[in-house]
């Protein structure tokens, strides 16, 4: 029947062959999962062949030609790994500007997913897109967090329009959408083309899953992705804490490292889906390339401190204990070692100790199910589940396996099998051990009853007052971690008010310093131009004595309104850091840009008089602007002191006037 029915298989178009087996072999493990418990080998044996035969149409690909991406009117989304090429470059020496004026020796890919395994050097992918339809708003979506070094360029006409330099080296914010995976917003107008070239490098896997997406198909697509993934966390963080609660009851320690494992490993799914650089940690830029790597190992850790916990090893099977404490000594190492190794190692090394690890996990609890220990059966066929989505994970990274909803998830499916199956095995270890204390102390009753019921008397008081001890700890806990959380709320707000303007709303003279002292560095890290625009209302003075504060406040704040529309770029600043001086940073903007945007300020304001009801004034502004390529770090001060004279000199020569003076960095 199997061999009939794979036949009817390897006749249907790529994709669907993998869809059909996919279903098939998860269907198959759900079916057989309860016989699993009862009958062992024979079944397994069965589900070992129906997964190798899965295994074996994934590993096939089709072969053709690579075409380009075409978009049509019926197209909301598109998968582009089957146009696209890829090339390693080994040397190093490969750019956008070589790769178009030479030929190099680029490969099909042919797959959905190009997986080319974990590699030490940069890899280069291309494809082309062109829009047949009618719509020209796309979005160019990687599914993969995992990245270090991204660098995205967009070519029209062998010409570069548009780079994006994206990946883990940089914080979260700097991404051009604010999203777990890369996406990449672009225009194609009907009947246009464009090709991209996609350059990655990094300690992870070199995988490109990457789709072509408009608005609609984005919306939905991460509406269904956010919904499978908050069910997976939410049964972690269910299983995790409802197991945590147990232990504190129980106090048994197999508890406390399956709790652990938990924790752990969801949050090393949260960290490989990429919610993690999203949430908890987006500014840590060296932690979230090392954390792969750490987690890994204390994933490892645990699971083996948690299967000796559980299986007694030491007393049971001392040559599984001994192998226990060996890789367990080995993920130490590598823990210890991982600040200052580089993370492709230590992520490759942790992969390669994820095999042993499940290995002695499934061969030990198979042993203590031969002799006769019922909990073991449920801890074994946990861990079976848990191998092999480990293995098709594993495989995928290492580039055996093409990379597809089962490799890449097959893990998370894996771990809800098995946490489910431990938390079984542990109730039915927890039962087996209440019976057998039960047994004893029946027997003990038996011989003496008086004093027995005495002493359970008293441990029953002793436990009770135990555990209202217990609980008043966990309330105080509670409420000193609520009045910690106000506290830190209410200092993290007074730190934000700290360095905004009470006038105008815009930032304060601390704020100025700050963000132009860190604009600087980063220009000069980065070999851009940052112009800066100091504003000075002419006749604030005047307003002050005439109509008194509170006009001159609202002169101030009409004159930041003013600038708050007409600067409207996220990176660009707008501080007050003087009674009646704007300072405006500007990053990434040349001399011309600057001086255009200055003169739109000069002309705003002197077109819009203020009214303060009591008065119409008319009011203008002097503008000084300077531009500078930093050269050295921390001169921040010349590019102010530049504007500032600036600004003299405009006031000098009657106001309501733009001056620019051109420094060197």
């Amino acid at each position: 029947m199997y061999k009939d029915n794979y036949n009817r298989i390897m006749f249907l178009p790529q994709r669907q062959q993998r869809s059909v087996i996919a279903a098939a072999y998860l269907a198959e493990f759900l079916i057989l999962l309860p016989k699993f418990i009862k009958t062992g080998s024979r079944l397994l044996i069965r589900f070992l062949i129906l997964a190798i035969a899965f295994l074996s149409a994934s590993l096939s690909q089709a072969q053709g030609a690579v075409t380009k991406l075409i978009l049509t009117e019926s197209q909301a989304s598109a998968v582009a790994g089957p146009h696209m090429q890829w090339w390693f470059d080994t040397d190093r020496t490969g750019s956008i500007y070589s790769l178009l004026d030479a030929s190099v020796g680029w490969q099909n890919s042919q797959v959905d997913i190009p997986n080319l395994g974990y590699r030490r050097f940069p890899v280069w992918f291309r494809f082309s897109v062109e829009n047949r339809g009618v719509d020209t708003e796309w979005n160019l979506v990687i599914d993969y967090p995992l990245i270090r070094d991204l660098d995205v360029f967009v070519v029209q006409g062998r010409e570069v329009v548009d780079i994006f330099q994206l990946g883990e080296r940089f914080a979260f914010n700097a991404r051009p959408v604010k999203h777990r995976n890369y996406i990449i917003p672009f225009s194609l107008d009907a009947g246009s083309e464009l090709e991209f070239y996609i350059r990655v490098e990094g300690p992870y896997a070199v995988q490109m899953p990457v789709t072509i997406k408009n608005a609609a198909a984005l919306l939905e697509y991460e509406g269904y992705a956010v919904l499978l993934h908050g069910l997976f966390f939410g049964f972690v963080v269910v299983m995790g804490f409802y197991n945590l609660f147990l232990f504190l009851s129980t106090r048994e320690t197999p508890y406390f490292f399956y709790v652990c494992f938990t924790f752990l490993m969801g949050l090393f799914q949260f960290v490989q889906q990429g919610f993690a650089y999203q949430v908890l940690w987006p500014t840590e830029v060296a932690w979230q390339t090392k954390s792969t790597g750490v987690l890994l190992h204390l994933c490892l850790i645990s699971s083996y401190l948690f299967v000796n916990s559980f299986l007694n090893l030491r007393q049971s099977i001392p040559w599984n204990f001994k192998a226990i404490i060996f890789f367990i000594c080995l993920s130490v190492v590598a823990l210890a070692t991982a600040p200052f190794m580089d993370e492709f190692w230590t992520i490759r090394f942790g992969v390669l100790l994820v095999v042993p690890a499940i290995i002695l996990a499934v061969v030990g609890g198979l042993i203590a199910w031969h002799r006769g220990r019922s909990d073991a059966k449920y801890f074994s066929i946990a861990w079976f589940a848990f191998w092999v989505g480990g293995m098709l994970l594993a495989l995928n990274k290492l580039g055996l396996l093409p990379r597809n909803h089962l490799t890449e998830h097959g893990a998370e499916v894996g771990m809800v099998i098995e946490l489910t199956l431990l938390a079984f095995a542990l109730a039915d270890r927890i039962k087996t051990e209440r019976n057998q204390s039960q047994e004893l102390a029946n027997h003990a009753r038996a011989m003496e009853r008086a004093a027995l019921m005495a002493k359970e008397r008293a441990l029953e008081l002793e436990k009770m007052n135990s555990e209202q001890l217990e609980r008043s700890v966990r309330a105080r806990t509670r409420d000193l971690h609520k009045a910690l959380s106000e506290l830190s709320q209410m200092n993290k707000r007074l730190e934000q008010l700290n360095q905004v303007d009470s006038v105008t709303g815009v930032g304060n003279e601390n704020s100025f310093l700050v963000n132009l002292s860190k604009e600087w560095d980063r220009s000069y890290r980065d070999g851009e131009v940052l112009s800066l625009i100091v504003v000075e209302l002419d006749n604030y003075r005047d307003i002050l004595a005439d109509y008194g504060s509170v006009a001159s406040d609202e002169c101030l704040k009409n004159v930041a309104t003013i600038l708050e529309r007409l600067i409207s770029r996220p990176a660009d600043c707008i501080t007050r850091y003087g009674d009646k001086v704007f300072g405006i940073i500007l990053p990434g903007t040349d001399e011309k840009g600057a001086d255009h945007l200055a003169a739109r300020i000069v002309e705003s304001v002197a077109e819009q008089p203020f009214d303060f009801g009591i008065a119409r004034v008319q009011a203008s502004v002097s503008v000084g602007v300077a531009a500078v390529l930093p050269k050295r770090p921390d001169q921040h001060q010349d590019l102010l002191m530049s504007a500032e004279s600036a600004v003299y000199m405009a006031k000098s020569g009657g106001g309501n006037r733009v001056e620019f003076v051109t420094i060197e960095g």
